[in-house]
């Protein structure tokens, strides 16, 4: 078991540590440990020069290694070998969904590796464990956070003190058939009321080619539920939690948003009814198909995945701009929720230097760009990234790099897997007819209060 793990509590401020450790722990023992496959910091084979190779163990994400877009990947591998020749570099590609349970039972192994590519969302669980290495030695000189967006640098940072590098990611918009609204006389709906106008002008237009809706919603059992609708609430000044890390579920600001939600099915029937099975698939498949002529995507989609600007049937149809904000807004900046991966080194590594140099170059803009022209589609993180013509050569790409220096994280707190599930539940029992808002949400409440 890591160091960490058997450091003394103390009685003033170190319960809610306490309390995320044990959950970690729990979850620990509710896996079977796996076969890591890493010893970190030990050497392999022989340096040019006859010495001993350090082997650094990274664990990454599958998505960027695969062969039709591993290009950024070969490249920033090759270039570390090149600048690094006395590191034996061990990548092991393992799947977003699989990686979180790999960790838990590497924790319980003592077996991590050096470094690892997180899930934004998280940071905060594994950090308040004290597995993580604070990084401050390396990004105080390194003088980079400010060309980060604001929100997302302060994600990594507890305590004044550095724990990730946020990585390429996403951020999310409001798709529509600009075509359709052309012929109607609208712009891009920027309020709710509009987004409803909209909306029911699009299936009157749109009906002879088969438009059924016009606004395709997530509200099935997807974090995509979570992240397309958090905007709406922080547009209305709420969030998740409170500022002492409290769950708000019942808050006036999620009332209001659910609210929304159900009207647009249940009320307005401009979403369809079937919306509380709809993941971020098939709301891209009913934009695909034509049966919706707007809806909620992320940045990736428009390449990847559902590829959007490669769908000949609606080359030249599509725009893209901010997600509608709420007509009661507390902020005029429509919010976006981003996604992202974030680089941690684990404390126990013996090549805490190595494994930096390796954040340094995939953290890298130049890295980011390419990942976004010739690999996963994913945006760039670094501010500094987007002055390249890559994101200025199309309009669709504009309203991302407008969105940017606004993003904002999921909440930074190490009860947000339960948190979003509770709130994804109610969503559905709301959508689903099965309870009303308030009832719902009441329920959800209750639920994250009694874990």
């Amino acid at each position: 078991m890591p160091k960490a793990c058997h450091e003394k509590i103390d009685a003033g401020g170190t319960f809610m540590k306490a309390k995320a450790w044990f959950s970690i722990a729990s979850s620990v023992l509710a896996v079977s440990l796996l076969t890591a496959g890493c010893s970190s910091g030990s050497n392999v084979g022989g340096s040019e020069s006859g010495g001993q190779k350090k082997e650094v163990v990274i664990w990454d994400w599958t998505d960027p290694y695969k062969t039709e877009i591993s290009g950024p990947m070969d490249t920033v591998i090759a270039e570390y070998n090149k600048e690094n020749p006395d590191v034996e570099l061990k990548i092991e590609k393992i799947t977003n969904d699989s990686i979180r349970t790999k960790l838990l039972a590497a924790i319980s192994a003592n077996n991590l590796p050096d470094a690892a590519f997180l899930d934004g969302q998280w940071l905060a669980e594994f950090q308040s464990t004290g597995i993580l290495a604070a990084l401050n030695n390396y990004t105080d000189e390194w003088g980079q956070s400010d060309d980060f967006p604001e929100k997302v640098w302060e994600s990594v940072v507890f305590d004044g003190q550095v724990y990730g590098i946020p990585g390429d990611g996403d951020v999310r918009t409001l798709l529509y058939r600009k075509d359709l609204l052309d012929k109607v006389g609208l712009e891009a709906p920027k309020t709710w009321s509009e987004l409803v106008t909209a909306s029911k002008k699009l299936m009157e237009v749109g009906k002879s080619e088969g438009i059924e809706y016009g606004f395709a919603m997530n509200g099935g059992n997807s974090e995509h539920t979570s992240m397309r609708s958090l905007p709406w609430i922080w547009d209305l000044g709420g969030d998740f939690v409170d500022g002492s890390g409290k769950p708000t579920l019942t808050s006036e600001p999620i009332v209001k948003t659910v609210q929304f939600m159900s009207d647009l099915v249940l009320k307005d029937k401009v979403s369809p009814p079937d919306s509380y099975m709809k993941t971020k698939k098939e709301v891209a498949a009913s934009i695909v198909s034509g049966q919706s002529a707007m809806a909620i995507v992320g940045s990736w989609e428009w390449r990847s995945d559902a590829s959007f600007l490669a769908q000949d049937s609606l080359k030249g149809k599509l725009a893209s701009a901010p997600i509608p904000l709420p007509d009661d807004a507390v902020t005029d900046e429509p919010a976006t929720a981003v996604g992202y991966g974030t680089w941690v080194i684990f404390d126990n590594s013996q090549n805490k230097d190595e494994a930096w140099k390796w954040i340094e170059k995939v953290t890298s803009p130049e890295h980011e760009i390419n990942i976004f022209k010739n690999g996963t589609g994913n945006m760039p993180m670094r501010l500094s990234a987007y002055k390249d013509e890559a994101f200025t050569s199309d309009p669709i790409f504009k309203s991302f790099v407008d969105i940017m220096p606004y993003a904002r994280p999921r909440p930074k707190t190490e009860t947000y897997e339960a948190l979003s599930q509770a709130y994804r539940d109610a969503i559905q029992l709301v959508l689903g007819k099965q309870k009303p808002v308030q009832e719902a949400l009441d329920y959800a409440q209750s639920k994250v209060e009694s874990q």
